[in-house]
């Protein structure tokens, strides 16, 4: 009684620190002011996303209409683009009788030469025919604290254009961003037309430059200005400027406008839910519209009946781009569309109650830390999986269904400080008997079968399991002659230095070590531990090893010994594995045909001139990520059934010579070739071949084998099979 007590304390303690720890990392300024970098705070933001995306698409306003200023509009339209044409669009639109028209683009004051002047003319002119256009500002906003803004800093003119768009300002002790200047507004003419103007700034983060927050309001000259999004949001509302307030709550602030309640945080900034992918929106391209209003084309100008329109650059060339949760780089026109979406349809995201996270964060650390301390591995670690499961279940089902944010990184690295510590103080004060164990049997099998041996002591039976594997044979060329002409010292030695060069190689492509038969070796892959990439890993393990004996061979040359050669075959199928033999002395091993044709496939080498083959089976789940050519259909030396081989040549994204692809080129269409029993052809694509690799022995076997045929056909119902005769 008096040792669980003890360890529960112990679980508790640890548990507290886990949590006190997670506290500097993500709570504080350690990690910046220590390393120069808010890893943290990046990674905890960067899940949220991750909750973004996961979530898809949210319910969403149909009635938003994207007119892009697209490459294609620039090819045809130029750019800057030509004022008159842009005074054309909005006169179209108009005609069609949308809620709103908001554009996405600067027009300063023109310059002073006569087209530039001829064409603002007649922007203003056709801007005239369209009440209900929101122009955008563009507001300076100073880095760090926020600078006073004098009455003589304040550009009358720019006051004085601006001011009848303003939201009276408010005394509401909120510190919106403040803006020292407007650095772009639309010229007086053409503001004078305007329904309303929207503030464009967005302030990517500080941590990671991703645009998750748009201040909502801008202060400058004593008014607040509306983001762009929520100036279109009010104007299809309906809602006086005059009318909007700040209000400031114990626990909160909101901007009450109308029907609308937007919560803001401290610096007065709008968390942006974006609703989804930028293509959830209705798009058209700008130079589209005219075409579609010179063609009277009423199906397609149809679509802005009721709209609220966004004008904006969507083309790169402009550079109007930035990162945002769901794209690294995205017009900043789709950030406005998401804001004014989610301004009428409601849906805001906001932080968790801090309480709730801690209280939360305390009892998973505690339950975590004292299972692992009271309870075997076996249940703790599920427990612990469950639990961190648990949690990310209800934080993305709280985002999707209420936009409520809570940390998914603080407490992974709560759970995994608490599950560590316990495990370290597990490991000082019982592990030793454990420790003596692993360091005995480590040294005759692999590291992964003793840790599931001191986990669960009842796989030390016999008998096994069947499971998929991918098992490797390699074996060195002409080994017996060689032992004769070195003799016992030199050949242990060669033979000692080849094994564990290829043993290491097999253990760091996470392989099993199953024996050693004389000069070969046998090892697979997905067992005793689960391996996804059993395939891929045994692959690579071959090429490495083949690798690893050439380097070898220069070492072995420098000293005067002879250079030797390897055959591998791999092959992925069916097996028994587990601990088989006697009951005093038994081995973890894998028996089955899949095995006994992976020794085979080693064997053919010998008949291809090849040093590396494994089965079809094996190349149909490495397609595409190693570089392989098919060999021959063989049925193989004591099986009935044909098996397709293939030559393993390297990883995929190995480059390779321009001789090796033709090679290969021509090789591929010969084999197609004889296939068809175009024996002919198959014969030229193969002699060609040979001029660039002269002495590939397959190619040879090919021509011989389409000369033989040429003569004599082979039956109708013939399929290509190889009878092999050798092992």
């Amino acid at each position: 009684m008096k040792k669980t007590l003890l360890k529960v304390l112990i679980g508790t303690l640890i548990a507290f620190a886990s949590i006190a720890i997670t506290f500097v990392l993500f709570q504080t300024n350690f990690v910046q002011n220590t390393f120069g970098s808010d890893f943290f705070t990046a990674l905890d933001r960067k899940a949220s996303d991750a909750l973004m995306r996961m979530r898809g698409v949210r319910p969403h306003t149909s009635n938003v209409v994207i007119v892009r200023i697209d490459e294609n509009t620039l090819k045809e339209l130029d750019y800057p683009l030509p004022r008159d044409k842009f005074g054309a669009l909005l006169a179209i639109i108009s005609e069609c009788k949308p809620k709103a028209i908001g554009v996405d683009y600067l027009f300063p004051t023109a310059g002073q030469d006569s087209l530039s002047q001829a064409q603002s003319q007649y922007l203003v002119q056709y801007a005239g025919l369209a009440n209900n256009v929101i122009h955008a500002i563009g507001p300076f906003i100073p880095s760090g604290e926020q600078l006073e803004l004098k009455a003589r800093d304040i550009d009358p003119e720019a006051k004085a254009s601006l001011h009848r768009f303003a939201i009276p300002g408010t005394q509401s002790g909120v510190q919106f961003p403040r803006a020292t200047y407007i650095d772009e507004r639309p010229f007086d003419s053409l503001a004078v037309l305007a329904a309303g103007i929207g503030h464009v700034l967005l302030i990517p983060d500080s941590v990671d430059g991703v645009i998750r927050k748009v201040p909502l309001l801008i202060e400058y000259a004593g008014d607040y200005y509306p983001a762009f999004g929520a100036a279109l949001a009010f104007h299809a509302a309906g809602i006086d400027l005059r009318n909007v307030k700040v209000v400031k709550l114990e626990d909160r602030t909101e901007v009450h406008a109308g029907s609308f309640v937007i919560p803001v945080d401290e610096k007065g900034e709008l968390g942006i839910d974006f609703a989804g992918p930028n293509r959830i929106f209705q798009e058209i391209s700008f130079y589209d519209v005219l075409e579609a209003y010179t063609k009277n084309d009423v199906k397609t100008l149809a679509m802005f009946k009721d709209a609220v329109v966004i004008i904006g650059p969507t083309a790169r060339s402009i550079g109007d781009h930035g990162a945002t949760p769901l794209s690294d780089k995205s017009p900043n026109c789709y950030v406005h569309a998401n804001v004014y979406d989610q301004i009428v349809s409601e849906k805001y995201i906001h932080v968790a109650s801090p309480g709730l996270q801690i209280g939360l964060l305390i009892f998973l650390t505690l339950i975590v830390a004292n299972a692992s301390l009271l309870l075997k591995l076996r249940w703790s670690m599920p427990i612990g999986v469950l639990l961190l499961g648990g949690y990310l279940w209800f934080a993305y089902n709280a985002f999707a269904n209420t936009g409520e944010v809570y940390s998914l990184t603080a407490p992974l690295f709560a759970l995994f400080f608490s599950y560590a510590g316990t495990i370290s103080y597990v490991s000082a004060t019982e592990g030793k008997q454990k420790s003596q164990i692993k360091n005995m049997f480590q040294k005759y099998v692999d590291a992964s079968v003793v840790e599931q041996l001191i986990d669960n002591p009842s796989m030390l039976k016999l008998g096994g399991e069947e499971r998929e594997i991918t098992t490797l044979f390699a074996d060195i060329e002409g080994f017996t002659r060689m032992a004769e002409k070195l003799g016992p010292q030199n050949t242990v030695g060669i033979l000692n230095s080849y094994l564990t060069e290829m043993t290491n190689v097999i253990i760091e492509e996470h392989g099993t070590l199953d024996k050693y038969i004389g000069d070969a070796i046998m090892a697979f892959w997905n067992a005793p531990l689960d391996n996804p990439d059993h395939a891929l890993h045994a692959c690579t393990a071959a090429l490495r090893m083949q690798k690893k004996l050439t380097g070898l061979h220069a070492k072995w040359v420098r000293f005067g010994k002879p250079m030797v050669n390897q055959r591998i075959g791999v092959n992925t199928g069916k097996a028994v594995v587990g601990n088989m033999g006697a009951e005093a002395k038994f081995n973890y091993t894998a028996v089955g045909d899949a095995v006994n044709l992976a020794s085979r496939l080693e064997g053919v080498n010998k008949e291809y001139g090849t040093r590396l083959l494994m089965s079809g089976n094996t190349q149909k789940l490495v397609e595409g990520k190693i570089l392989s050519r098919e060999m021959d259909l063989v049925v193989v030396l004591g099986r009935t059934e044909p098996v397709r081989i293939y030559e393993l040549i390297a990883m995929t994204d190995e480059v390779q010579t321009d001789a090796t692809k033709r090679f290969l080129d021509l090789y591929h269409q010969g084999l197609e070739s004889y296939k068809q029993r175009a024996w002919k052809s198959a014969i030229d694509y193969f002699q060609q071949g040979l001029q660039i690799r002269k002495d590939d022995v397959v190619s040879n076997l090919y021509i011989q084998r389409a000369m033989l045929y040429s003569d004599v056909p082979p039956p109708e119902d013939w399929n290509g099979v190889f009878v092999m005769t050798k092992k």
